[in-house]
């Protein structure tokens, strides 16, 4: 941050007499609150910008609320007053404000899950137009009243209540392969089809037929040219984030599911598709979503973000599926709705 711009304090639980009525006389003055207003804000306070003369010159306060975009999960809500001077300095405060929030997040009680920012028509969006921002981190996940929302979960935040753990035996099994489809000739497209119709998959049929131009990747096992798992992305409009995405599905067969290929193949598919973008040969979607149908996955794989893959929760579909995103780089977040 610019030496015009002073220093952050960390003031969360701990504004004495004197500093909560410098507040008051802060908003106040600039006409951000009135007297009764500020009083009540007090208590949300967790930052305050001084300039260079030792003066206030910023405030943010958070502030807990469901975010109905996010499947109704509870946020802190983010606010902040700068001074004209100080808006360069929105950053560097909502960074600080996350730390601390942070560092007093207990995942084993209830209560907010991370911070949402809401990005209303102050600059912010066309500064920093990208779908994932590195700072403060977030993710772009919908606009609600005109107001872009971004998230960011806090670690080890989980999205469904905690069960008893789940037992689901992994193993690493290195006679896995994994192909990009329309890169190999080792596994042919009836092959494909047959595995979807011997594991009841889908039919031999149309639908087959058509869904063979939608894959992305297939796994093998061993010496075999017989696909045990199948990768496939469609393109389509997602109204939420209202941006075309990559919507990907993996089947894997019954006998490898207790197995790592899935996982596998998840990953090789999103470094598949985000290559094709970085490299312009493809960007027609800006990332990939995927919806988890199966509960037992939901409740195994139940943090808000999940670092091992880079997809994080954004919300439940009309079916109840959790609905997860991975911007590819550079992704673009759209502007408002008209």
């Amino acid at each position: 941050m610019g030496a015009s711009y002073g220093s952050i304090e960390v003031v969360r639980g701990r504004l004495s007499a004197e500093r909560s009525d410098e507040l008051v006389d802060f908003w106040t003055r600039a006409g951000a609150l009135t007297e009764a207003a500020a009083r009540d804000r007090l208590a949300e306070v967790v930052c305050v910008l001084r300039n260079g003369e030792g003066a206030i010159a910023g405030v943010n306060s958070v502030y807990p609320s469901e975010v109905g975009i996010v499947g109704g999960r509870q946020f802190w809500i983010y606010r902040s007053y700068l001074a004209p001077a100080a808006r360069d300095a929105w950053r560097p405060m909502a960074g600080s404000a996350v730390l601390a929030l942070q560092a007093g997040y207990d995942p084993s009680l209830p209560g907010p899950i991370g911070v949402c920012f809401p990005i209303g028509d102050d600059g912010l969006r066309e500064s920093n137009p990208l779908a994932e921002w590195l700072y403060p981190t977030s993710i772009y996940a919908g606009y609600v009243e005109g107001h872009q929302v971004r998230i960011r979960y806090f670690g080890g935040a989980r999205v469904v209540t905690p069960q008893e753990p789940f037992d689901f035996p992994l193993t690493l099994d290195r006679a896995y392969r994994t192909l990009a489809f329309d890169d190999q000739d080792e596994v042919s497209p009836q092959a494909v089809i047959d595995l979807w119709a011997r594991e009841g998959a889908m039919p031999e049929g149309e639908e087959a037929d058509r869904r063979i131009s939608e894959v992305v990747a297939v796994a093998t096992h061993g010496g075999s040219q017989e696909p045990v798992a199948v990768a496939t992305a469609y393109l389509r409009h997602n109204a939420q984030l209202r941006m075309d995405m990559w919507h990907f599905r993996a089947f894997v067969a019954a006998e490898h599911r207790a197995s790592r290929v899935g996982w596998g193949l998840t990953l090789f598919a999103r470094d598949r598709l985000r290559q094709k973008f970085i490299s312009g040969l493809d960007t027609r979607a800006s990332g990939m979503l995927m919806e988890i149908e199966n509960e037992g996955l939901k409740q195994y794989m139940d943090y808000g973000y999940w670092g091992h893959t880079d997809f994080t929760f954004i919300g439940e579909n009309e079916r109840g599926d959790h609905v997860r995103v991975h911007y590819f780089p550079g992704a673009i977040a759209p502007g408002p709705p008209e």
